[in-house]
């Protein structure tokens, strides 16, 4: 008999620095009941269960051995399908597994253990009328190739009520202690920690949005992958700064409100102008870190630099703003506003006004494509606009040319499968629009090091003004050229015809049936 999964709704959330403590009248430590818990992770060599969006432990808890296999119900942050069985010790039950989609997940090959997570979890249970919430603290760490990773935690897991009652604790709970949102679970840490999903800055994941999927869940799936993205590389970039993980979270905040203008129509006003107001504090409390990385980046080597004193002090001068640029960016990151705004997107996104019945949220079961196709075609028609007599642009005027072109490319990326008729074009489009991105890209690089230069070097001696005002020579040398080439990029890009159109199929024909 095939084994059936039973899906869950959770919350997880880091632990900061005396959040155990600012918790424990509501949940003392000797009300708990205590475990040691034990778990090891398995895959085959080619990680086959984790490019399948699987993942597989047997855990143990005293003398109980549970498998459990949990898959992310449609993209879902806070939902997953999960088969669970009790076996015999820490060898997995292959039969069992054998009747769970892992099985063509994973093909012919071997499962073997992967990693291993080891905490002491602490146990409660909160009621509150029909409402019943497992609550869970953990702390322990994650063990693979000989790596540690520590792991303090706390998971809502709701057992009975509505998933606006599990927001509703969450919210509750982070008014009274520093509890940070996280979006990965112990899994996807040790999958990073082994190396498989990178070491490094977690990068941009497009779920496939094909042309039957409807306006709802395609949101729903692009907003949670950004909203991984962003949280994700917070959390390492508190850890250590890094400018990969400061990019990749601008990244993260970019797409998402890419999301927000593509998907207007569908979204309540309120909300939307909410979420585009808090990525937008973000995304300035990160930008002057990631503005001196850009500057330094283009610099010389070292030893070229230490070569000339003007130069020298120059650079030192920058790097002592990016330090202070990076201080006041991982503040952000360990802000009560930030912890906030992840929290709250992720109950917007799965629980927000937008999802009721009424106007504009009713084109929520419309296909994905008939919001696209509009707004593909709105964006590119800014974008023919804006590029026009590129020459004359003065910096901010084409400043804000490539933030348009970022927006389209990420639309564009959104629905690359919701269009299959024409992919030669599309490939095309999105080939072109990154090259017109990075010549703007490099353009902007060299007014940026005009402006940067001149905070920097602000009133100090002669000599450091005199230093400055070299580099950014040597920084904009071939400018004219970088213009051309940005030219012609613009006149590549206006030869393309849309790849956009809409459905050919009759509504009744699209599949909602995994509509909110």
């Amino acid at each position: 008999m095939p084994a059936e999964s039973v899906p869950e709704l959770e919350l997880k959330f880091q632990l900061d620095a005396g959040a155990v403590d600012a918790l424990a009248d509501v949940f003392p430590p000797n009300e708990a009941s205590v475990s040691q818990l034990h778990a090891v992770y398995f895959d085959t060599a080619t990680h086959a269960a984790r490019d399948g969006g699987f993942s597989l432990r047997v855990r143990r808890k005293g003398g109980v051995f549970i498998q459990t296999l949990k898959h992310r119900a449609g993209g879902g942050l806070f939902q997953r399908d999960e088969w669970e069985t009790e076996v015999a010790g820490l060898a997995l039950d292959l039969a069992y597994l054998a009747s769970t989609p892992l099985a063509a997940a994973i093909g012919d090959e071997t499962l073997a253990p992967v990693f291993v997570v080891e905490v002491e979890r602490r146990l409660h249970t909160w009621i509150d009328g029909e409402t019943e919430i497992e609550v869970s603290f953990d702390a322990g760490h994650i063990l693979a190739d000989g790596r540690r990773e520590p792991v303090s935690e706390m998971e809502l897991e709701l057992l009975s009520g509505s998933p606006e009652a599990l927001f509703a604790l969450a919210r509750a709970l982070q008014a009274k202690a520093a509890l940070t949102p996280a979006y990965e679970s112990k899994a996807d840490r040790g999958y990073r920690l082994v190396g498989h999903d990178g070491f490094a800055a977690l990068e941009a994941q497009y779920p496939s949005i094909d042309p039957k999927t409807a306006s709802a869940e395609a949101f729903q799936m692009i907003a949670r992958a950004a909203l991984v993205q962003i949280a994700g590389n917070a959390r390492l970039l508190r850890q250590a700064t890094h400018p990969d993980l400061l990019h990749q979270t601008r990244v993260g905040l970019r797409r998402l409100r890419a999301l927000l203008t593509v998907f207007k129509p569908m979204l309540d006003p309120a909300g939307r102008r909410w979420a585009r107001a808090e990525t937008r504090w973000l995304a300035a409390a990160l930008a002057p870190a990631r503005d001196l990385d850009v500057m330094l980046r283009n610099a010389d080597a070292l030893d070229e630099i230490e070569e000339n004193v003007g130069r020298a002090a120059f650079y030192r001068a920058l790097r002592l703003a990016q330090t202070g640029a990076y201080e006041t960016a991982v503040a952000s990151l360990n802000s009560e506003r930030f912890r906030t705004l992840l929290l709250e997107l992720g109950a917007w996104i799965e629980t927000g006004a937008w999802l009721s019945g009424r106007e504009p949220s009713a084109r929520r079961l419309d296909p994905a494509v008939s919001l696209a196709v509009p707004a593909l075609q709105k964006l590119d028609s800014v974008v023919r606009r804006k590029s026009r007599r590129l020459k004359s642009q003065d910096a901010a005027t084409r400043h804000d040319l490539r933030k348009q072109v970022k927006k389209l490319r990420y639309a564009t990326a959104f629905f690359a499968d919701s269009f299959p008729q024409h992919p030669g074009r599309r490939r095309r489009l999105i080939e072109d629009l990154r090259a017109l991105q990075e010549q703007l890209g490099t353009l902007n690089d060299m007014a940026l090091a005009r402006r940067l230069a001149k905070q920097v070097a602000g009133r100090r001696s002669s000599d450091l003004a005199y230093a400055a005002g070299l580099e950014v020579g040597r920084l904009t040398a071939n400018e004219a050229e970088v213009l051309h080439d940005t030219c012609r990029a613009v006149k590549s890009y206006r030869k393309h015809r849309p790849f956009w159109s809409a459905p050919q199929k009759p509504a009744k024909d699209i599949n909602l049936s995994k509509a909110p």
